[in-house]
């Protein structure tokens, strides 16, 4: 185990002690090893629909994922949540499509939040403009848990702004949306505004870059370099 690996345990371990839900204590202790090849590690392509975009203010009501175990997409653990929430969806329903009337005996954001954690145990997220995911994530946690959770994540869509910057290409942020990186690589468009769709496109869209970008031969680290 290298020094940096040694400091992150370290300060994991610190984090879990502060913790007393073991669902909660199981996922920091688990920490990811970075230093291993793309195509030997374990991710999850996660996304979220909510009802805004203020994770302070607005609430989540799907998330699904979809695993990418040694460069393989596995559909057959993939999972869609739809999570009750603790008021109506408004006009948010026009973007995902997702109405009250669609949750009324949707999971509570503790049960979705609990499956994910027990999902993502060991594994490093993916997520298409994923810091916005996160921040949600992170608010669930600080109001179910009181505690704050740590996330490895690689960002497919800073990844495509690095690339399309190294051609030398100028670009409105527009092309950088999901369907549009995806279009690039020829991959077929999923079924936008979908938690499970987009995670599922974004799993697409991850190896789809990796070929691109050297291989699966990658580490961890340097995708998540890549990505910020």
């Amino acid at each position: 185990m290298n020094f940096k690996r040694l400091i992150a345990t370290a300060v994991r371990k610190r984090l879990a002690s502060k913790a007393n839900v073991p669902v909660v204590i199981e996922f920091i202790k688990a920490l990811p090893d970075l230093s291993r090849a793309f195509e030997c590690s374990e991710l999850l392509a996660v996304d979220l629909e909510m009802t805004g975009l203020d994770a302070k203010e607005h609430e989540i009501i799907s998330i699904g994922w979809v695993p990418i175990i040694h460069g393989e997409i596995k559909l057959a653990q993939a999972r869609n949540l739809l999570i009750t929430p603790s008021k109506s969806v408004g006009d948010s329903a026009t973007i995902h499509g997702i109405h009250d009337r669609d949750l009324a005996d949707a999971m509570s954001l503790e049960q979705a939040l609990e499956t994910l954690l027990v999902a993502l145990k060991g594994k490093v997220m993916v997520g298409h403009h994923v810091s916005l995911d996160v921040a949600f994530l992170r608010q669930a946690a600080k109001c179910i848990y009181h505690h704050s959770l740590p996330f490895s994540a690689i960002d497919t869509l800073q990844i495509e702004a690095a690339r399309l910057a190294r051609q030398g290409e100028h670009f409105d942020k527009q092309l950088l949306r999901l369907n549009n990186s995806a279009d690039r690589y020829g991959l077929p468009s999923g079924d936008a505004h979908n938690a499970l769709g987009d995670a599922l496109t974004t799993a697409q869209l991850l190896l789809a870059q990796v070929a691109a970008i050297g291989g699966a031969h990658l580490s961890l680290k340097q995708l998540l370099k890549f990505s910020h």
